[in-house]
């Protein structure tokens, strides 16, 4: 099974996947191999389009808030909508800096612009952070230029836990939902050993999936210490690295 991140992976700098990459995963996919994403990125009606151009039989959203194997959702790892907004607001009443994009399906707040959009129709209204509705909530997205110095371990309520980017924003998540425990899921569901399964990623949340698996491919682009942790390195992103790896080691039928 083959497992890939998305952004800074899959995606170029300009959010597409390149047709090389298209074709060495579809020839994976004919070799009999599974495929799977594992991305921080929403459910959203934009983000399933991009998939769609990729054959896969697993996936998980919101690093793992959700999972879907065989297009059945298998697992969903949410944090109570009640313990958020307290959380929320406390944060917002200590640190009104703090930009906030909430993940609530099927609704994105943004707090920059006090507004609130579906994530299928794309409609919006305004609304503030002590009006959000009562759904529980996939993903929390923080952003402040003294956010590094914020002791968000203090706010945090007991399912959840959070990251920071290598933009230096934080990622709220369930405690659940991490690329590690997803890519075990992934092959406790299709049993396959996890030493025969292979990760591709980039960012510091892929740090956990690239230690679990039996072999990871670290971008180009990658972070310095994800680097360090990978059995390989391939070429950038915006390089098709993920096809540069796939067809020498894989579609060529070399060993790796």
């Amino acid at each position: 099974m083959i497992l890939f991140d998305l952004d800074g992976t899959l995606l170029t700098s300009n959010n597409v996947i390149s047709p090389v990459t298209v074709n060495a995963i579809e020839t994976c996919k004919q070799k009999g191999y599974h495929i799977g994403f594992i991305t921080a990125r929403s459910r959203s009606k934009k983000n399933i389009c991009l998939l769609d151009k990729l054959p896969y039989d697993f996936v998980a959203f919101y690093n793992g808030a959700e999972i879907y194997a065989e297009n059945r959702l298998i697992e969903s790892n949410i944090l109570p909508y009640a313990q958020v907004s307290s959380m929320l607001q406390r944060l917002n009443d200590d640190f009104p800096e703090i930009l906030m994009d909430v993940h609530l399906e099927p609704w994105n707040f943004l707090s920059i612009y006090n507004i609130i959009c579906h994530m299928e129709s794309g409609n919006r209204k305004t609304c503030s952070l002590n009006k959000l509705p009562e759904c529980d909530v996939q993903r929390i997205r923080l952003e402040s230029k003294s956010l590094t110095s914020i002791p968000l371990q203090h706010y945090m309520i007991p399912e959840s836990s959070f990251y920071h980017t290598t933009f230096g924003d934080a990622i709220i998540v369930h405690k659940s939902a991490n690329k590690g425990r997803v890519t075990k899921k992934a092959s406790e569901y299709f049993e396959i050993p996890l030493t025969q399964m292979i990760a591709f990623g980039n960012d510091i949340n892929d740090i956990d999936m690239m230690k679990t698996v039996g072999t990871s491919v670290a971008m180009g682009n990658a972070i310095p210490k994800l680097k360090k942790i990978a059995n390989y390195v391939t070429e950038t992103n915006d390089n098709n690295g993920v096809a540069s790896w796939i067809n020498q080691h894989l579609n060529q039928q070399k060993s790796f």
